[in-house]
This record gives structure tokens, sequence and C-alpha cells, in this order.
């Protein structure tokens, strides 16, 4: 029965960590949010959701469980600043990835990607990011706050990290602007690079270490109605999925998130898609040639 399962990602029973290739960590942070409220529910949701999986991939024909998933605690929320909660962030993840664990974060809102990749980046200082969004996110700051959702890959560009960003199809003209001196950034906008073309620049992008952040808008809301801020013209499960298993067959991935779920309840599609987006991801690294 579902209810017996631990309440973890996939149901999994616990490991020890050293046993573990991929740890699952909950971060429901929820701060700048611009529309919707709700993303701190995020991270619970796609648990919840992810204990109804099959654990067996059908795609891959694998088991991607038995190359070691635990799922950490979650990272509270610090009320006090938000700097202090991105400082807490960067420090839970330090030990995780020095110790070669891949790195999973569930959010929350998107803000939470950038102490991880800073994080990442010191590991890895040729550190490069493959971005799934409706927005840009390059916003220099939005509603006074330069750690604002809208503004997180600003920030991660400026750590001079190259940004390679899919599905994007909102955009501010000061953010259009800035494009044409932000020569490490490069957008892909939805109503240019679809289906067949995806799969094309996933194996052209440059060598090198990767880290994977994905905003669940930036699928069509036909797919993901449940988030806070909704654009038509989205991806589609094929598209997002597709791109990924061709792009992590011939790169190197060494970290993730899956951000902005802003759930209307825990039984709902969006919830089950996000787990297995997550699930599907990790399927594809297992099964890389």
């Amino acid at each position: 029965m579902i209810e017996s399962l631990p309440y973890t990602f996939g149901g999994l029973k616990k490991i020890p960590l050293k046993k573990a290739k991929f740890v699952i960590l909950p971060v429901p942070y929820e701060a700048t949010v611009s529309f919707k409220p709700g993303t701190r529910f995020g991270p619970e949701a796609i648990i919840f959701s992810s204990r109804f999986m099959e654990l067996y991939d059908e795609e891959t024909n694998t088991e991607p469980w038995l190359n070691g998933i635990l799922t950490l605690p979650e990272i509270v929320q610090d009320i006090d600043s938000t700097q202090k909660m991105m400082k807490k962030i960067q420090k839970n993840v330090s030990k995780f990835i020095n110790n070669n664990h891949f790195v999973f974060v569930l959010g929350g809102e998107h803000s939470i990607s950038f102490p991880v990749v800073k994080e990442y980046q010191k590991k890895y200082p040729d550190l490069k990011l493959v971005h799934f969004d409706a927005h840009a996110d390059l916003r220099k700051e939005y509603e006074g706050s330069k750690s604002s959702h809208a503004s997180v890959m600003r920030r991660i560009s400026e750590l001079g990290i190259d940004i390679y960003s899919f599905g994007i199809r909102s955009i501010s003209k000061e953010e259009a602007d800035d494009l044409k001196n932000l020569k490490n950034v490069h957008i892909y906008f939805a109503h240019q690079y679809r289906n067949q073309q995806l799969l094309s620049i996933a194996q052209q992008l440059p060598e090198g270490k990767y880290y994977i952040s994905i905003d669940i808008d930036c699928f069509d809301p036909s797919f993901v109605p449940d988030t806070g801020t909704p654009e038509p013209g989205g991806l589609t499960w094929y598209e997002v999925t597709g791109f990924l298993k061709k792009f992590i067959q011939t790169h190197d991935i060494v970290g993730a998130d899956l951000v902005e779920l802003a759930p209307s309840h825990h039984y709902c599609a969006s919830s089950f898609l996000a787990a297995k987006l997550v699930y599907k991801t990790i399927a594809y690294i297992c099964c890389k040639k």
C-alpha cells in the first residue's frame, strides 16, 4: 500500500549516504513570487506524487533507483533575510557536491538556483548551465530585490557562467536590450526553436560540465497549469525530455534543479509531471553510454 511507503522521493527506503549517487534536496523557499503564490509547497507535492510512480522506466529499460537515490531533509526557510537563506542553501549543498553526489534540488522559487550553482562552480570552474523556462530571468532586480526569482539568471551570468536558455517566451524590453552586452547568455526563444531544432541544438552545445535548471513553467500551461507565472506557447513533454535525452548522452551533467511548481493540491497532474521529469532525468543519466 502506498500509505506504508516512506515519505521520500519514489517512496524509497532510506539508504546510507555513501551508497547514494543522487541526493534529492527539498528547498521550499518562497519570498519573491510575483503572481500566484504556492511554490513553497512544490517540493512536498513532488515527493508525494513520486510515491505513485512506477520505478521501472520503460523508455530506457532501467530501474534508476538501483543507482541509489536518497531524499534529504528539507532546508527550512530563513525568514529573517533572503541573503541568509541563500548562504544556508550554499552551505548545505557544499558537502554533497564535494563528495561527488549528484544534487537534485526541488524548489521553491527559482532564486534558489543561484547559491547551488555558485557552489557547483567552486568545484567545476568551467561550469555551464542549461536553463528551461518561460522567462529570461535576467532583470537587474525586481521589486527592489536583486535576489528575485526574476533575476536569478542575471546573478548566475555575473559569475561568468555560460547560460543556454530554452522555452523563453516572456522577456522585458530592458532584458532584451541588455542581451546585446551579455555575451555569455544564449537564448533560444520558444517561437523560434521547437521539436527537431531543439534536438539538433542539444548535440551542438559546447563540451564541459553542466548544471540543468528547469523552471516548470517552461511547459505550456496545458501540460502544467500549476505554476506561479504560466505563459502560453510553452514546450511539450516530449520536447523537453527529448532534448534532455540527447543532451545528457553527449554532455557531462553534474547537478540539477526543478523549481516554480505551485501545486493546487497534492493530487494534481502538474505535481506528477514534475516528479516524473525528475526521475526521467535521473534515468537518462544512469543509462548514459
